[in-house]
């Protein structure tokens, strides 16, 4: 492969295997299962009924240590609601997930993932977030971070909480 072929297969890389995820906006998310760091597994198809804020992160990953902190709040703010948070990491080296839930005062459970599962959640990169309607339809998607990025979670958040009563 020539040299200037590398960066154009590399910004491609994500392009190509976007498609695997399956899911788009208003459509049914894919009926993923996962295990938790605490025991037990849960699937998707288990939280119906239940806005489910998907979030896909590592311990290396420098977008993903600003973002997990919004996540540990949204699950602070809306677990008490039909509201469920998986936390799913994909670290290689599970012995680095503790530490760093101290440092940064992560509480929330953490779950991981099938490698295939991984894969197709993380092709476009991570932090990669999926927040899923009551019926699992994917309604709000982002990868990577953006200071903004709590406002609008709440606003999808409450939305569709309010649209359950």
């Amino acid at each position: 492969m020539h040299r200037r072929s590398i960066p154009v297969f590399l910004f491609l890389l994500p392009v190509l295997f976007a498609g695997n995820l399956r899911a788009q906006a208003n459509e049914v998310f894919p009926d993923l299962e996962f295990a938790g760091d605490e025991g037990g597994t849960v699937r998707l198809s288990q939280l119906k009924g239940n806005v489910v804020l998907l979030n896909v992160w590592a311990t290396w990953c420098g977008p993903c240590k600003m973002e997990l902190p919004i996540v540990q709040r949204m699950y602070d703010r809306y677990s008490d609601r039909n509201f469920v948070v998986l936390a799913v990491n994909v670290d290689a080296d599970r012995k680095r997930v503790e530490p760093f839930m101290k440092r940064y005062n992560i509480s929330l459970p953490i779950y991981s993932a099938a490698p295939e599962d991984v894969a197709q959640m993380t092709a476009m990169g991570i932090p990669s977030t999926f927040i899923l309607g009551p019926d699992r339809t994917l309604i709000d998607m982002a990868v990577g971070f953006s200071p903004d990025v709590e406002e609008r979670w709440k606003k999808v958040v409450e939305k569709h909480l309010k649209a359950r009563k």
